[in-house]
């Protein structure tokens, strides 16, 4: 987590994810506060950290159309995976080298607007939108690569470690 090349706010909400403290609507049932019903993005499911960042319906179809931007899709999380630290770091261990690097910034930006949009679902009303995350994505990794995010900056570059 500390590793990756990310903005500092996205290695926290990784670190919160790391260790299972972001307020979902699991946690916030076991203190007894408001929550939503099911996930907030697909509506089908409760709603916990791994299932909002890599079971949900929403989420996989955000992590293949991401990936499959710089031909890293297969590498998305596929049906039946429960745990996002563990295809994180499944996938990361599949590459080597700068695509490990590329890919561990790629995961941190991606989790970080899946977060950010069921943020937006809960608290301004929007309908979740897979095409407007990946646009939100896109442009925060434009801003990312302006800040220095070299290994962001060259995965458009051909990929042949993989």
């Amino acid at each position: 987590v500390w590793n990756t090349w990310a903005l500092p706010k996205c290695r926290f909400f990784l670190w919160l994810a790391a260790h299972n403290r972001c307020w979902t609507a699991d946690r916030l049932a076991k203190r007894g506060l408001d929550h939503p019903p099911k996930c907030p993005l697909c509506d089908q499911e409760d709603e916990t950290l791994d299932h909002l960042l890599v079971s949900c319906v929403f989420s996989r179809i955000f992590w293949f159309q991401l990936l499959r931007t710089f031909d890293l899709q297969m590498l998305a999380p596929q049906p039946g995976l429960s745990s996002f630290m563990s295809w994180w770091e499944e996938a990361s261990s599949s590459v080597s080298g700068l695509v490990r690097k590329r890919l561990n910034s790629l995961v941190a930006l991606g989790a970080y607007i899946i977060r950010n949009h069921r943020n937006r679902c809960v608290f301004d009303n929007w309908i979740p939108n897979v095409t407007l995350a990946i646009r939100m994505a896109m442009e925060e990794r434009w801003m990312w690569e302006m800040a220095g995010a070299k290994a962001l900056s060259y995965l458009s570059a051909p990929l042949l470690e993989v």
